[in-house]
């Protein structure tokens, strides 16, 4: 802005530029504790004119939305006040549940919850759970074989009883090879990409500051029997690579750059040339092929191959069961995304929602009613946050304080809203202290369901349904859209 006092040498002076000139003092009072006016200055500003009665109409108008402004910045700090403390005080019920680190459904002790109805906190649960697809159908799977078999798998995958990793690994292999020790191009380059994206992760070189490539891989992750490690040994070795004690990434690294490529070509050349050459047909043969007893942990009862023909037929059994559950409208199956370090995965689920609706007696079925009771005091508390603190309605409501005032500053030249955005700095360090006690929370239901051994079938959280995301759209309260009205009629601001 021009210098005020030469502004004030003027006589001629308009009505809005009095008004600017004013608010641009009060401004600079309000951070420096300072007048930038004398006092005749702003007596000449204000009383000591006189004006033509358009000229003090328009002065009028202009004194208004200053007003206007003023008010408004003293009903958003006494907002922000009420919404700071709603918040404190529901972060104590937080603090006693996670202090407590147990779930309890006898909230008769909480009788500030019993506004939330148990359909309402049911509804909100079964909506943000769900089973992955693959996982449940896997353990059902698991769990129809003979208990012969049971305790062979178990042999060659310690954890084979909820995961689905080693057993789905072998399937795939199966599929692909079918009955041939030749590749389709296609199923070739399938298992080229299977074997690397188990290898590497983007989201672990993501989390890393000025990370390279090679942080992006995972040198303890497998694939079938051949785990990441020998299959980046093998390059440095067919490359004629020096090693000796060195990370192996970083020779792969460093070779990946003499030759110009990436460190993902350079592997996936390797892969592709290996398979040409006997991988999983004459090295790390996978279990279809096996005639062996032997594992890590003691001789299987029947060899590999035939303990795999069995999972393989059960297997289909169990597709064809979920098909028809699903095709009966029994169960939903859906594609949901997650994040995971910054890259989004796709997941296939069966609903919350159509699993808790499902009468049929099924174990995986049965297992998530269960937890879905163990889960209802998390589900009251976050509602009744959701309810009472409001903490998004309040965060959109202050941003939207803060949009009115960036329009005033528009008028008058100057940035009015910097108090405002202080306003929303504070709000907002508050909403992430109290996500941060509804993670705690949510990691105690977590530690819980899992801690529960008659849970075969551990449900997922969608756990970001259980926190305050403050970039999410929600109308705000409506004071701030007494206030939008007030500045539209005397300012014409729209």
């Amino acid at each position: 802005m021009k210098s005020i006092t030469n502004i004030l040498r003027r006589s001629n002076l308009t009505p809005f530029e009095r008004v600017r000139t004013l608010v641009h003092n009060d401004l600079r009072k309000e951070k420096t504790g300072k007048d930038a006016l004398s006092e005749s200055d702003i007596y000449s500003l204000t009383k000591g004119w006189r004006g033509t009665n358009p000229e003090i109409s328009e002065y009028n108008k202009y004194i208004e939305i200053v007003r206007l402004e003023a008010m408004m910045k003293m009903d958003a700090q006494m907002f922000l006040y009420r919404s700071e403390v709603s918040i404190l005080r529901n972060q104590r019920v937080l603090d006693n549940f996670v202090s407590s680190a147990r779930l309890s459904n006898d909230l008769k002790n909480y009788s500030f919850l019993e506004d939330i109805s148990v359909e309402d906190s049911i509804k909100f649960i079964v909506e943000n759970t769900y089973l992955e697809y693959d996982k449940t159908l896997h353990i059902h799977t698991f769990n129809k074989l003979p208990r012969e078999i049971k305790d062979d798998l178990i042999l060659l995958d310690e954890e084979v009883a909820t995961s689905s990793e080693y057993l789905a690994d072998q399937v795939f292999l199966y599929e692909m090879f079918g009955n041939k020790k030749k590749l389709s191009a296609d199923n070739k380059n399938a298992i080229i990409d299977r074997i690397y994206s188990r290898m590497h992760f983007e989201g672990a070189r993501k989390i890393k500051k000025d990370a390279k490539e090679k942080d992006g891989f995972l040198l303890h992750t497998c694939f079938a029997e051949l785990p990441t490690k020998e299959l980046l040994e093998k390059i440095i070795k067919d490359s004629h690579l020096t090693h000796d004690d060195e990370d192996v990434l970083s020779v792969v690294e460093q070779h990946a750059e003499d030759k110009g490529m990436s460190m993902e070509q350079i592997i996936k050349d390797e892969i592709s040339n290996w398979l040409d050459s006997g991988l999983f047909v004459q090295e790390y043969s996978p279990m279809y092929l096996s005639e062996r007893l032997d594992t890590w942990n003691g001789d299987t009862k029947n060899n590999h191959k035939k303990i795999f023909m069995i999972w393989y037929k059960e297997l289909q059994k169990s597709k064809k069961y979920f098909k028809k559950l699903l095709d009966d409208g029994k169960l939903e199956r859906k594609t949901i995304k997650r994040d995971l370090l910054g890259v989004t995965r796709k997941e296939e689920v069966i609903t919350g929602t159509s699993l808790y609706s499902c009468e049929d007696d099924i174990g995986f079925i049965e297992d998530y009613k269960k937890q879905i009771e163990t889960l209802i005091p998390i589900s009251n508390i976050f509602l009744f946050i959701q309810k009472n603190s409001m903490p998004i309605k309040n965060y959109s409501t202050l941003c939207e304080f803060r949009n009115l005032s960036r329009k005033t500053s528009d008028i008058f030249d100057i940035d009015m809203s910097e108090m405002y955005d202080n306003f929303i700095d504070s709000y907002e360090q508050e909403i992430k202290l109290l996500n941060f006690g509804l993670n705690r929370l949510m990691d105690v239901a977590s530690e819980s369901l899992y801690k529960e051994k008659s849970f075969k079938y551990t449900l997922n959280i969608k756990e970001e349904s259980f926190s305050f995301n403050v970039n999410v759209d929600c109308d705000p309260d409506k004071i701030a859209e007494r206030y939008r009205e007030k500045f539209c009629l005397c300012s014409k601001l729209d």
